[in-house]
C-alpha cells in the first residue's frame, strides 16, 4: 500500500483502488444475487414437487427462509448504494486520521477483533450448515452443489457484513479523535481559538456527512439483517417450544451464533451514534472561557449541530440505531415468537 493512502481504505478484504471499481458491485449481484435467487428457486421448486406433505410449522419455516434469502438477492441487487459508499472514502480521508498516531493504533486494534470475529462466525455458520447438510442428506432433500452454493453465499453476506462493520469502526474513531480535540482545547488568542475551533467543527462535519453516506450505503441491508433476525428467532424459539427433534439442536446453535453476530454488528451501529455526540459537554465547557461574539457564535453552530443527535446508522431510513433498539427488538421477537407456540401448540 501507498505511504499516503488513507486509514480509512486499509480496512477491506480487497484493495481500495478495487473496491472504488464495479467489482463490489459485481460480486455482490453475481454472489447475494444471482447465485442467490437459483438457489431458492430451485428449493421452491423442489418444495412443491415433494411427494411427503410436511407439517404446516415446517411450511411457514420454509416460507420464512425464502422470503427473507429472496429479499436479500433484490436488496444485493438493487439497493447497495456504491457511490455514497465512494463519498463516504472521500468525506472521511479529509479528517486525515493516519497522522494521530493514537486514532491509527485503535483503529488497527478494532480491526483486528473484527477479523477474528468474522472468520470465527463465518466458520461456525459454515460448520452449522454442513452438519445441517448431513441431517438432509439421509432425506435426499438436499445436494452437495447446494452446500457450495450456501458456502459462497455466507462467504458473500460475511464480506459485507465486514465491510459495514468497517465503516462503522473508522466513524467512531474518527468522532473520538474530534472529542480528544475538544477535551484538550487550549484557551489562547482569540483568533487562534476561533481558527482551531473552525477546524474542529470542520473536521465534524466532514465526519457527519461520511456517516450520511455510509448510512445511505447500507440503511437497506441493515434493516433486511434485523429483519432476517427477528423472523428466523422467531421460527426457532417456536420450534424448540414444539417438538423436538434432531434438528432442533442445530436450529438452536443457528440462534446462538445468530445472537453473538447481531449483538456484536449492533454494538459497532450504536457506537457511532454514542460517539458523534460524547465532545458536548467538553463544548459547553469551552463557552466558559470565549469572550468575543465571533467565538461564541462559532461554538454556539457545533453545539447545537452536536444537539441534533441524529447521526448514525438507521432501520432503512425509518428510525436510528441507538441503545434502546436491541432491547426493544430481543422483547418484540420473545413476545411474538411465545403467542405463536401458544397458539400452535396449545
Amino acid at each position: 500500500m501507498e505511504r499516503n493512502e488513507s486509514i480509512v481504505t486499509k480496512g477491506f478484504l480487497v484493495k481500495s483502488n478495487l473496491m472504488l471499481t464495479h467489482f463490489p458491485r459485481w460480486f455482490m449481484i453475481l454472489t447475494l444475487g444471482f447465485c442467490g435467487f437459483i438457489k431458492e428457486t430451485l428449493w421452491i421448486v423442489q418444495f412443491i414437487s415433494s411427494v411427503s406433505r410436511p407439517r404446516d410449522f415446517e411450511t411457514i419455516r420454509f416460507t420464512i427462509y425464502n422470503v427473507v434469502f429472496l429479499s436479500r438477492c433484490v436488496i444485493a441487487t438493487f439497493t447497495l448504494d456504491w457511490k455514497a459508499f465512494a463519498a463516504y472514502i472521500e468525506q472521511l480521508s479529509r479528517v486525515e486520521l493516519e497522522k494521530d498516531d493514537e486514532s491509527v493504533k485503535r483503529i488497527n486494534r478494532e480491526r483486528r477483533v473484527k477479523k477474528w470475529f468474522c472468520f470465527v462466525a463465518l466458520l461456525s455458520y459454515i460448520i452449522l450448515n454442513i452438519i445441517h447438510f448431513v441431517t438432509l442428506l439421509r432425506k435426499e432433500s438436499y445436494t452437495v452443489s447446494i452446500l457450495i452454493v450456501d458456502i459462497v453465499l455466507f462467504i458473500s453476506h460475511f464480506f459485507l457484513i465486514y465491510l459495514i462493520i468497517d465503516l462503522c469502526i473508522c466513524l467512531k474513531v474518527a468522532f473520538q479523535y474530534i472529542n480528544h480535540h475538544l477535551k484538550h482545547f487550549q484557551i489562547t488568542s482569540p483568533n487562534l481559538m476561533l481558527s482551531e475551533l473552525r477546524h474542529i467543527r470542520s473536521m465534524y462535519s466532514c465526519t457527519v456527512r461520511a456517516s450520511q453516506e455510509a448510512e445511505k450505503f447500507a440503511r437497506h441491508f441493515i434493516a433486511w439483517f434485523y429483519c432476517q433476525f427477528i423472523l428466523f428467532n422467531i421460527a426457532n424459539i417456536v420450534d424448540l417450544l414444539g417438538q423436538r427433534n434432531e434438528k432442533s439442536i442445530i436450529f438452536f446453535l443457528f440462534m446462538v451464533v445468530d445472537g453473538i453476530n447481531t449483538g456484536y454488528l449492533t454494538m459497532k451501529l450504536v457506537a457511532v451514534n454514542k460517539a458523534s455526540t460524547s465532545g458536548m459537554e467538553d463544548l459547553y465547557e469551552i463557552s466558559y472561557d470565549l469572550k468575543s461574539y465571533n467565538l461564541q457564535n462559532e461554538n454556539n453552530l457545533f453545539l447545537n449541530r452536536m444537539l441534533w443527535q441524529n447521526v448514525g446508522f438507521t432501520f432503512s431510513d425509518l428510525f436510528l440505531i441507538n441503545p434502546s433498539f436491541i432491547t426493544s427488538l430481543l422483547s418484540f421477537v420473545l413476545s411474538i415468537a411465545l403467542m405463536i407456540a401458544n397458539f400452535l401448540y396449545h
